[in-house]
């Protein structure tokens, strides 16, 4: 074979070494290949158990907030069910042997009892003072009447006292207002 034969395209020498490259480069992006399907399905694999234990967690913190809600009074009732018994105990008393004054001081050491109570788990009473401006916030209009004192609604009698807990109204106070006419 002389030199210019040997130098043609489409030598089977230079055929052997470009099968051989891409017998190689085929074999290496295979190996690739497979590496990043693995990756993958560890990746896949690893979501999934992220995604379970999200949802595990979230079921379980909705447990417990349900938990929490069933006995967030628990401490409450704990506090008022002393009252209760004192009360039970006053039901008990024959009145035919006991005083009025007696059943009644015994009545008002209960309510203290519970005014304490209530306070102690952050209720507030809202009872405004006649002659206390008007807010309806606080207050719930029962009835409007004239009143010449006053030149803005202003509460002239309290119906019945309001509550709040934490700054949160559970009743307004009822009130009459007086305003001039």
């Amino acid at each position: 074979m002389n030199e210019n034969e040997s130098k043609k395209p489409g030598n089977d020498g230079d055929e052997d070494i470009l099968s051989g490259a891409a017998s190689d480069f085929g074999a290496q992006i295979d190996a690739d290949i497979e590496k990043l399907q693995a990756e993958r399905e560890s990746l896949f694999n690893q979501l999934a158990r992220v995604q379970a234990d999200f949802k595990n967690a979230q079921k379980r913190l909705e447990a417990e907030k349900i938990q929490a809600i069933q006995f967030a009074n628990a401490k409450l009732i704990q506090s008022l069910i002393p009252a209760f018994d004192n009360f039970d105990r006053a039901l008990e008393t024959d009145v035919s042997k006991t005083d009025a004054a007696a059943v009644l001081k015994g009545m008002q050491m209960v309510h203290d009892h519970i005014l304490k109570t209530l306070s102690e788990n952050s209720v507030e009473i809202i009872a405004p003072q006649p002659g206390t401006l008007f807010d309806p916030n606080l207050h719930q209009a029962l009835m409007q009447q004239p009143d010449d004192r006053y030149e803005q609604a202003t509460v002239i009698q309290v119906y019945q006292r309001g509550y709040s807990v934490h700054g949160r109204i559970l009743r307004p106070a009822q009130v009459v207002v007086g305003k001039k006419a």
